[in-house]
């Protein structure tokens, strides 16, 4: 993970400058979570428990190939609001993570851990398509709080 996260955001930055923001960030994202599904679909085809590992090892490291783009985006997109937007982002992946670590051994103990895999696979493969939707370039608005304009501290 630590390679794939150094690579990832070298990779980040060559792509960004050559090809835009588009292509270096959410591209790269997309395809990182599209072969981490692959990876994860195919260690539940692998019959010996360290090969396994292996595979699972390459998942890890193409996933975190796409990390710096989660956090570039957020910085390109939040402008002065980066930090919170970091945060919201960091938010909904710590809720994701609690979960995960729930569900996969819930969906093992019942259906077996082929199917607890694969439903990890289909999770990295929605979450690549959903980066096929961000766009880096559009920033975010700040909103006005009704309270403060109702007050006159804040003009729309």
């Amino acid at each position: 993970m630590a390679i794939g996260s150094a690579a990832g955001g070298w990779i980040n930055d060559r792509l960004s400058k050559r090809f835009g923001n588009r292509i270096g960030r959410c591209m790269l994202a997309a395809a990182a979570m599209a072969l981490a599904a692959f990876f994860v679909a195919l260690a539940t085809q692998v019959a010996d428990a360290r090969l396994a590992s292996v595979v699972l090892a390459g998942g890890a490291l193409v996933l975190y190939l796409g990390s710096s783009s989660f956090w570039s985006v957020t910085a390109d997109m939040g402008g002065h609001s980066a930090g919170s937007v970091s945060g919201v982002m960091n938010m909904g992946c710590q809720i994701g993570g609690t979960i995960t670590a729930s569900l996969t051994p819930y969906i093992a103990e019942r259906f077996g851990w082929t199917p607890s895999f694969l439903v990890a696979a289909a999770l990295c493969a929605c979450g690549s398509l959903a980066w096929l939707a961000v766009d880096p370039e559009r920033k975010l608005v700040p909103s006005t709080w009704p309270a403060a304009e109702a007050a006159g501290r804040v003009r729309a």
